[in-house]
């Protein structure tokens, strides 16, 4: 193979992270008595991502996502008789309950399994990912689990990328490759650092930051025209 570590992106790489949250998301609002449809969890998803972009610029921390996504939310709904606290821990909750991979990732685990190293790279919170990938039946798969949340450091920033490497042997970097559908975080991080970049883009998204991805998927079984 050409390369000697992948360093897979988790969420909506790998694991179908839109069920999961939807589902966490739609079982919160019932535990609470509130309506829950999918207008409001396209609110959600669009003041997620924000507030994660903000995370990934270093402008907010891990602590201030849990309870500050659910504030913009219910401020924008009206709704002010839930307790932030308490909503998150059950959303993380449900979350850990609902994971699970995106369809015939699983069989193409299975075929790289011992014919090269296998990473997650995530900037997940650490109570959220590990029991995830604890729970996963594929862990056992990959050599090492990068969480953002245990490491100090997120994606894009070269010192994420850097931590990795050394845990990792701290070979070649034209040994590594890193596969993510986040174009900044995965793609542009990945590349900054020294890395080649594939980009999962399974939607066939256009985006300025593109040039930084030396490949481009829409399924992970493409990767076979890379690998090999």
């Amino acid at each position: 193979m050409k390369y000697k570590w992948i360093l897979f992106d988790a969420d909506n790489t790998l694991f179908d992270f839109t069920y999961s949250q939807k589902k966490a998301l739609g079982n919160c609002f019932k535990h609470y008595g509130l309506e829950f449809n999918d207008e409001i969890f396209s609110v959600f998803t669009n003041l997620n991502n924000e507030i994660w972009t903000a995370y990934d610029e270093n402008k907010i921390s891990h602590e201030e996502i849990k309870t500050l996504r659910f504030k913009k939310l219910f401020d924008e709904l009206g709704y002010n008789s839930v307790d932030l606290n308490e909503f998150n821990n059950k959303f993380i909750e449900q979350l850990v309950e609902n994971s699970k991979l995106i369809e015939d990732t699983d069989t193409y685990l299975e075929k790289l399994y011992g014919n090269i190293n296998l990473a997650i790279i995530t900037n997940g919170m650490k109570e959220v990912q590990r029991p995830r990938f604890e729970k996963c039946e594929h862990k056992s798969k990959f050599d090492n689990i990068f969480i953002s949340g245990e490491i100090g450091k997120s994606k894009p920033n070269k010192e994420y990328f850097e931590h990795v490497h050394k845990a990792t042997g701290a070979l070649d970097k034209s040994k590594y490759i890193v596969v993510g559908d986040n174009i900044v975080a995965d793609i542009y991080g990945g590349k900054n650092y020294g890395f080649d970049t594939c980009w999962y883009n399974p939607n066939k998204i256009r985006d300025k930051n593109e040039k930084y991805a030396d490949y481009v998927i829409r399924n992970i079984h493409e990767l076979d025209n890379i690998l090999y």
